[in-house]
């Protein structure tokens, strides 16, 4: 219908609004994939194209994952959520099928569909900090990514890092060498700014890895003092961190950790132990006036009042004797009273930590875990925590997967598999945080069976073992990041998601084809 030219320059724009996209939400990311198949329907020259895909196998592996989700839905009880999954894996298949039928990109378009993505990553973290910054000052992790979840975000940004650095190691221009370079210190910043645990310990990993491999390669002498520098940089890390789990969670001899049986006001103390938590080495349950507390709480703060009977504002209560137990007070009406109204203000926010004002919002993070994690050991509440649910989810998935082997549940049940293994664990966990395995690898097991797993991996490491020479040397930092973002989430679950996996993947794995395809013919 169009020139070969403006099938082109419209694979290309597609192409980049595409990688722009994906930091961008579905929407952004759903249109530009339109509009490379509407391009590619309308280019035409299907017998030449399937003549190609038929002799292409690295076109069938990489499509059996989706292949294997549509066999799935033959035994599924649940239609709706399995054409709903299948739906979402489209991309697997179609993106392959676009990509391996097109010609490849040349340097200079390959260079400029990462800037794209570069772009979009810029444009995503500058909002984020922005809403954080000015329009929110959210203190919750998940509420500053807007976009994606803030686990995904911070895998994209460690790739727009990666890209930065290969673009700016490839550029003969300093303007862009200064470019490049001053986006890398904006994304690292972004990181720590916004609090993006995993993106960081992915990036520490990944980066590990890769200076472990150059300097193996150069010479044994510098890889040798690496390790030994890396070790003690570990010890040192290990310390600290074991320093700041000691001064946070260990009960420190105190007065105020001895149970007094009244309050200054003369009226009695709580003498229950209605929790094990613990605030900068001071316990929560000990001495409390419950009635004083509340009554103080709700005289200043009129439009936050706390009513336990109604059950009104439980978690603000709690949140309340958790600031007042990190500042190694007694928990009564003079305490309440002491505080500032920029500390109410706080603690209406839910902070529980007296400290927090003066940590950085990475330096909190490492406390919440360390507080998901005392509260697992302890028997506490685990509703909501991110880190210490995932080995309720990971339990329940085992469990379900021995009761659905050698098929799995079938494509679009597994929540449902997972709702039955939580019965018969009778998990401490409320019906809303009672989710799916967050492990990319698990589910693909649960839902569809043995043949899912192994055409998963197969789709994984066929193309590598195949191309291993001729890939660009981002992609082996690019999978990397995706098989440790799948031992955390379900990346390939929600389209945002399984998009970001189908395009790099694809992308980089064509232009490694096409390559060796070349070689081949010369």
């Amino acid at each position: 219908m169009f020139s070969e030219k403006i099938h082109r320059y419209l694979f290309l724009f597609g192409s980049c609004a595409l990688f722009l996209g994906v930091m961008l939400g579905t929407v952004p990311t759903s249109i530009p994939q339109f509009i490379l198949l509407g391009n590619w329907l309308l280019e035409g020259k299907f017998k030449i194209k399937w003549q190609e895909l038929k002799e292409n196998k690295l076109f069938w592996i990489l499509s059996s994952v989706f292949l294997t989700h549509a066999f799935g839905l033959i035994y599924t009880s649940n239609y709706n959520s399995g054409w709903d999954d299948v739906r979402t894996k489209i991309p697997l298949m179609y993106l392959p099928l676009i990509y391996f039928t097109s010609k490849p990109f040349s340097k200079k378009e390959f260079n400029l569909i990462l800037n794209c993505f570069i772009a979009g990553s810029f444009l995503n973290v500058a909002w984020c900090n922005i809403y954080k910054l000015m329009m929110h000052n959210s203190e919750q992790i998940r509420d500053v990514s807007r976009f994606m979840s803030h686990i995904r975000l911070g895998f994209l940004v460690d790739l727009a890092i990666i890209f930065c650095t290969y673009l700016w190691y490839n550029s003969k221009s300093k303007r862009y060498k200064y470019i490049y370079s001053s986006l890398v210190i904006v994304f690292l910043f972004s990181l720590l700014y916004l609090g993006l645990t995993s993106g960081i310990l992915n990036l520490i990993i990944v980066s590990f890895l890769f200076a472990a491999y150059v300097l193996f390669k150069r010479k044994a002498i510098y890889f040798f003092l690496y390790l030994i520098i890396s070790a003690g940089m570990y010890v040192l890390l290990e310390s600290n961190l074991k320093q700041f789990y000691k001064n946070s969670f260990e009960i420190k001899q105190a007065n105020v950790n001895v149970q007094k049986e009244k309050a200054a006001s003369g009226r009695l103390n709580n003498p229950n132990e209605f929790t094990k938590q613990i605030e900068n080495g001071f316990l929560v349950c000990k001495n409390v006036q419950e009635e004083e507390v509340i009554k103080e709480w709700n005289k200043r703060m009129t439009n936050d009042t706390i009513n336990l009977q109604h059950g009104i504002n439980i978690g603000r209560y709690f949140a309340l004797l958790r600031y007042l137990s990190s500042k190694g007070v007694v928990k009564d009406s003079l305490t309440v009273n002491s505080l500032s109204t920029n500390e109410l203000e706080l603690i209406k926010k839910g902070i529980t930590n007296v400290n927090y004002a003066n940590w950085s919002t990475l330096k909190r993070r490492v406390y919440e875990l360390m507080y998901e994690y005392y509260d697992y050991k302890n028997n506490g509440t685990i509703n909501g925590h991110s880190f210490t649910m995932r080995f309720f989810y990971l339990q329940a998935a085992i469990i379900a997967i021995k009761e659905y082997l050698p098929f799995g549940t079938g494509t679009g049940d597994v929540k449902e598999a997972m709702d039955e293994a939580f019965v018969k664990m009778n998990v401490p966990l409320d019906p809303e945080w009672q989710k799916r395995p967050h492990n990319q690898f698990i589910t693909i097991t649960l839902s569809n069976g043995l043949h899912g797993i192994y055409f998963f991996l197969l789709s994984l490491i066929l193309p590598i073992w195949y191309l291993r020479k001729e890939l660009n040397g981002m992609y082996w930092l690019f999978i990397l990041s995706v098989v440790i973002s799948f031992l955390f989430e379900d990346t390939l679950e929600t389209q945002i998601g399984l998009s970001f996996y189908a395009i790099f993947n694809t992308v980089f794995i064509t232009q490694a084809y096409f390559k060796k395809k070349q070689i081949l013919a010369d």
